[in-house]
Formats: structure tokens, C-alpha cells, sequence
């Protein structure tokens, strides 16, 4: 997954509130984490006023996110790692997990349990999801498509009883005015607002939530002992 789609991420991401409820959520908070970092812009936002590693389980992304740090002046460290096996070498004030990086995870209890290990007590995990209402009615079983900078993507999606599948095809302009056509396939899985705090809940958990009916976000704080 994003062997392709990292080279061109940013091209087609441009409306990031994620960014600014993730900065938010985190404000008087100290050193934390951004898993999932993807191509580095809420791990930019958060170095602003914390000291922040940058994780991600994709080779490819953590090269676009470590050039975009190189590029604005910041030595941020950038860790290869799986979410569901963290091991932060430090206790964690903060732990976010922004732009759907639950919905990548078929079982994303694993990720909560290893971010609660790695967090202090009052740290907070900071994600959002996907919600159950726009993968099954918005995104499921249809087709978009976008073209900028002569770079095109189609995106074909196929609706499962708890999974959308995403093929991503992009048309890239080469030399004497031919395209290189390159495919990328992805999934993300359907997790319910309760399924999703019941399992926080369980493995210990104080939530919160912000329902914008297309993304669910969640403040999840571990209890002090």
C-alpha cells in the first residue's frame, strides 16, 4: 500500500481539518507520537509546540514525510514501525493517529492496547475515523476521478459487508506525451462509533467524541492510577 499513491498524496489532499483537531486535542501536552504520519503534515503541525516523532508502517511514505522535514528546516525523527506493536522507547504524553489510520486496521484494538502501553497516565490517543455512514454510502460502490498538474486518478471502490475496497489508478505523464499507468489497492475497514469505544473502553480508556457524521474524531485518555 502507497507504493504509488505517496508520490502523489499531497497533490490530491488539500482539506486537512484533521490537522487543526489534532493540534487542538494535544495543545497542553508535551512529547508525543504521529503514527501513521503519512506524508508528515499533522507531525509538522505538532512540532510547532511539541516534540513529536513521525511513525509510519510504509517505507515510501516515511521518505516523503523525512524530505518535506528535511525541506522546512526540521529535525524531526522518523521511525518505521507497525501501529499495532509501538515501542516508543519513551512514555508518551500524546499519541495521534490522523486521516483514517484506524480504518486501514481490520482489528484496531491491537493499535489501542499498544498506544495505551506506550502513553503516560493522562496521555491522550488522538484519531479519527471514517464513519460507518460515509464508507457505506458515500464512498462504497462508486467511482471518482481528478486530474491536476496533468496527473489523473481514477478511484473505483467496491462496498463489502465490513470492508470498502479502493483501486487507485493514476495516469502519470512521461516522456513524448505518453502516461505510465500505475495501480494502487487499499482497503479500509468499517469500525461503528460503539464498536470502537467499547474496545477503548475496555482495554481502560476515558473517550470522547466528535461526531461530523462523515469522520468520527476520538480523544481517548488513559486514566491516571
Amino acid at each position: 500500500m502507497y507504493e504509488v499513491i505517496s508520490k502523489y498524496y499531497d497533490l490530491f489532499m488539500e482539506q486537512t481539518p484533521w490537522v487543526d483537531f489534532a493540534v487542538n486535542a494535544v495543545k497542553n501536552k508535551g512529547r508525543g507520537a504521529d503514527v501513521g504520519c503519512g506524508s508528515g503534515n499533522v507531525t509538522i503541525a505538532l512540532s510547532a509546540n511539541h516534540d513529536v516523532i513521525a511513525i509510519d508502517s510504509s517505507p515510501e511514505m516515511l521518505t516523503v514525510a523525512s524530505e518535506r522535514f528535511r525541506k522546512c528546516g526540521l529535525r524531526i525523527r522518523a521511525v518505521l514501525q507497525d501501529a499495532e506493536k509501538l515501542q516508543l522507547g519513551f512514555k508518551a504524553e500524546f499519541i495521534t493517529a490522523m486521516c483514517d489510520v484506524v480504518n486501514y486496521m481490520r482489528h484496531p484494538q491491537k493499535f489501542f492496547k499498544s498506544a495505551y502501553d506506550n502513553l503516560q497516565c493522562g496521555g491522550v490517543l488522538v484519531f479519527d475515523v471514517s464513519s460507518e455512514y460515509k464508507l457505506k454510502n458515500t464512498l462504497g460502490n462508486n467511482v471518482y476521478t481528478e486530474t491536476k498538474n496533468n496527473v489523473t486518478y481514477v478511484w473505483e471502490n467496491t462496498l463489502n459487508a465490513k470492508s470498502v475496497d479502493m483501486n487507485l489508478t493514476f495516469f502519470v505523464p512521461s516522456e513524448k506525451g505518453l502516461y505510465k499507468k500505475f495501480v494502487d489497492v487499499q482497503t479500509q475497514y468499517i469500525h461503528s462509533e460503539k464498536e470502537i469505544v467499547s474496545q477503548l473502553e475496555q482495554i481502560g480508556f476515558k473517550v470522547e467524541i466528535t461526531d461530523t457524521k462523515d469522520r468520527i474524531y476520538f480523544v481517548a485518555t488513559k486514566a491516571a492510577i
